[in-house]
């Protein structure tokens, strides 16, 4: 059976680069403590000289400016989850073989796609950029495998049709044995599946058993193991990026309910209900923190699913600071009730025709990126990015959240209090005529601490201007809306 496996390598490190940037070149492992002893499970590209399976000493030997980093199984099975839905919506057939690897059955579902290069690329579209997904083609799970063991990152490569001539170069490593059965063949000098296949097939089976005979057969190219598909469950999600991690409840529940807003408004919950909804959070320096909840009765608004959410989030919320937040709706139906369905769902309407002005927009505003709503998340709070957030009302145009207000570098003239004596405004210098007001604050418990001096000043055309020294880089910043 023609066959596509979907691989991700590393995807424990491309989901911790995404979330840190900051690691991309740092020499850091990921460890796991599920087991009898810590292991390394992942390591980044500049961990170069560190393997899987050693233990975090034998790490820091070999390199001993590596970074350890506590390994967040929930966010990753998450990433992975998401992503093997994807692949459902281009294919009914998918298997999960395990964390990074899929199988997609190809024969029969690429005439619906006009070919098999057409459905590789839906496939490979299915897949977020970030992870590089390899694809191979062949006839049964392991020729594909091997052949995205062997295909360049976003690449795919096609297993010919003499599958054994293809995969006798290739170690014998690549092969879905035991442990002690790859130990034994190394032993025998049999390293490549070359090797494996100049070997009787009896030969094999008195030394391993029917585990020789299987890996004879696998060597040859001959694998008749059956896919095993995921069940499908048709599911709505989107994610928002905070600008900023804060431990704030209040910032979390605008969030999700912004979020509800674009799940509901999809053309896919049209007249829809969802019968559970799950918040996944990526928090800052914690393991990712998941609630799912199912409701009694299925929720058709954004409004009703926030209304049965709030009372759960206020009893059960992250206490880490959250860098990141997820909606899923699950549990889909149709319309409730006859008389439901008839009704205008006028808020639904009003954020379509928003949807359609703001993508007309762009054209106008050379380069922008159309309409965006504003949520007030913390307006008590001192420093005043922290305040607001401009969410685009259109998810598709892949922006995040922002900051309303933003901090810009400003060049100052100090006097000798350190006090702003002249400030530099483009290209020209602007005398301070005198300074109106003074404040100060330290937030030294925030995940990013805040320690800054504020200034209300006026200049000598007598117009006001507010900046602040931020105490712990030594530089000056105006905030820009």
């Amino acid at each position: 059976m023609r066959i596509a496996c979907v691989l991700i390598t590393h995807p424990r490190a491309k989901i911790e680069m995404r979330r840190r940037p900051d690691l991309a070149d740092r020499p850091a492992v990921i460890v796991t403590r599920g087991q009898k002893k810590p292991v390394v499970v992942d390591h980044l590209p500049a961990a170069s000289r560190i393997i899987t399976g050693m233990t975090p000493e034998q790490a820091l030997s070999q390199q001993a400016a590596a970074l350890i980093l506590e390994a967040d199984e929930p966010t990753y099975r998450s990433v992975f989850r998401q992503t093997l839905t994807g692949l459902q919506q281009v294919s009914d057939q998918v298997e999960d073989a395990e964390l990074g690897t899929a199988y997609v059955r190809v024969a029969g579902v690429d005439e619906m796609y006009g070919g098999e290069d057409v459905l590789v690329t839906a496939l490979h579209r299915a897949v977020p950029s970030y992870l590089q997904a390899r694809i191979g083609v062949g006839e049964g799970k392991f020729p594909a495998f091997a052949a995205a063991v062997a295909s360049p990152p976003l690449g795919v490569t096609t297993v010919p049709s003499d599958a054994a001539k293809f995969l006798s170069p290739r170690p014998v490593d690549l092969l879905p044995i035991k442990e002690e059965a790859r130990f034994g063949l190394h032993r025998f000098g049999l390293r490549t599946l070359g090797d494996v296949a100049a070997m009787s097939e009896a030969a094999l089976v008195d030394q391993f058993g029917t585990e020789g005979s299987a890996v004879w057969h696998l060597s040859h190219g001959n694998d008749d193991s059956p896919l095993i598909p995921l069940a499908y469950e048709e599911s709505v999600s989107e994610r928002m990026s905070l600008p900023f991690a804060s431990r704030s409840l209040e910032l979390v529940t605008v969030t999700v309910d912004t979020l509800l807003k674009r799940t509901y408004a999809t053309p896919r919950m049209r007249g829809r209900y969802a019968g559970a909804v799950t918040v996944h959070c990526l928090l800052l320096n914690a393991s990712a923190w998941e609630r799912t909840l199912r409701f009694k009765q299925p929720a058709g608004s954004w409004e009703r699913a926030s209304e049965l959410i709030a009372p759960q989030m206020e009893q059960d919320h992250p206490l880490a600071p959250v860098e990141e937040i997820s909606v899923t709706l699950s549990d889909l139906s149709g319309d409730a009730g006859m008389q439901m369905g008839l009704l205008r769902d006028h808020r639904r309407d009003r954020h379509e025709r928003l949807l359609e002005i703001g993508r007309g927009l762009p054209d106008h505003l050379k380069g922008g990126n159309g309409l965006y709503q504003v949520l007030d998340v913390a307006p008590w709070h001192p420093a005043p990015e922290m305040r607001a957030l401009r969410v685009p009302i259109d998810s598709s145009t892949g922006d995040d959240a922002t900051p309303l207000a933003t901090p810009t570098v400003l060049s100052v003239r100090e006097g000798p209090n350190r006090q702003p004596m002249a400030v530099q405004l483009g290209k020209k210098w602007h005398r301070i005529a005198n300074i109106e007001d003074r404040w100060s604050f330290d937030l030294w418990w925030l995940p990013h601490p805040l320690t800054r001096t504020y200034y209300r000043v006026s200049r000598e055309d007598g117009r006001e201007l507010i900046l602040f020294r931020d105490r712990r880089d030594d530089c000056w910043y105006q905030h820009v809306p």
